[in-house]
């Protein structure tokens, strides 16, 4: 039986690897060190009901206000910055794995909504964002056929 590996689980073991290299290198401490991206990437849900569209962001640890929100044309972005409010200088991280800095998204609207009439709302750590969708009504065009002589 062969057995095949997703390319997922190859990226997994490297990771494991790199982690275990970095520790061994520095001198950290058992617990996995994280290393961030410059621009932090929320993980994000879209989905539609019958009357509006709704973005869904995990973006714990900031302000509401802190975020910044575009709607134009099918697309809707956010961004922002998430601080760490903890920080001292004088502290020495043991361990650290959560990450801050800006972040930001961008995501494809799966219909015509309102922008004027949407409704934000934060709490326990996702960003909510509800947009009523625009309701076209269908126009009837009437179509006359000619018939083409040559």
């Amino acid at each position: 039986m062969i057995r095949r590996r997703s390319a997922f689980s190859e990226f997994e073991r490297l990771h494991e690897q790199m982690d275990q290299m970095w520790r061994r290198l520095s001198g950290a401490p058992s617990g996995r060190t994280r290393f961030c991206s410059p621009m932090l990437a929320p993980p994000t849900d879209v989905y539609e009901t019958a009357n509006e569209v709704v973005v869904v962001a995990e973006i714990a640890g900031i302000e509401e206000q802190e975020v910044e929100i575009e709607i134009a044309g099918d697309r809707l972005a956010f961004h922002g910055e998430k601080v760490d409010r903890d920080a001292h200088p004088n502290q020495r991280h043991t361990q650290m794995e959560i990450c801050y800095g800006p972040f930001g998204r961008t995501v494809l609207l799966p219909a015509k909504v309102d922008p004027a009439a949407a409704e934000v709302s934060y709490s326990e750590g996702f960003l909510r964002i509800v947009l009523p969708k625009l309701h076209e009504t269908p126009r009837r065009v009437r179509v006359n056929v000619r018939k083409q002589t040559e």
